[in-house]
């Protein structure tokens, strides 16, 4: 019984080494994959920081924005776009539709299609409160960021939209201290 006991300790340390070996060298390679793509990572972060999209074609519109949830403006658009957006969307598209907000509340049918590289396809109707929950500013897959700081403007055949992302801009200072808190920093298997 003694030597059944101690075999089975044994046994349990055996297996508590393999997955803290295994564990120790998982924690290895994310030190690495952060100190080796440390300069990427930040370069990166600070794109995060803003969105800036600039359009040709037929508009109307001007809006301010402290947030999707305290807003004003509206205004329509046929537009082809440069896009550099939220959650890294890189690209062009054509945007089409008409908006207005006031406050949290919005009336709005746009979409954004088609969309070419890394830039995202989207169509909101909506016509009521815009939320956090909404599709389309869900973190790390929506279009847009809800608490983005910024405004637009088109007038005639040229717009122009400008936001600074608040998130962004925190997760870009930790950033320098290998804190991510947007969970977006590249590790090497992203390229796998």
């Amino acid at each position: 019984m003694k030597h059944t006991k101690h075999r089975l300790a044994t046994i349990l340390l055996g297996i508590a080494m393999l997955f803290g070996a295994s564990a120790s060298a998982h924690a290895q390679s994310q030190w690495l994959d952060k100190v080796t793509l440390y300069f990427p990572n930040r370069v990166l972060d600070l794109l995060d920081a803003f969105s800036l999209n600039i359009g040709v074609g037929l508009t109307a519109h001007a809006s301010l924005r402290a947030t999707h949830e305290a807003e004003i403006g509206g205004g329509f658009s046929a537009t082809a776009q440069m896009i550099k957006d939220q959650n890294r969307q890189y690209g062009f598209a054509r945007r089409n539709g008409v908006y207005s907000g006031i406050g949290p509340f919005v009336a709005t049918d746009m979409e954004r299609r088609p969309a070419y590289l890394l830039a995202k396809e989207y169509y909101m109707d909506k016509d009521g409160l815009a939320t956090p929950s909404d599709e389309w500013f869900l973190p790390k897959e929506g279009v847009f960021d809800f608490w983005e700081i910024g405004g637009s403007l088109g007038a005639g055949v040229v717009e122009a939209d400008v936001s600074i992302h608040p998130v962004e801009i925190l997760d870009a200072l930790l950033g320098f201290f290998f804190i991510d808190i947007s969970d977006d920093d590249l590790t090497f298997e992203n390229f796998r």
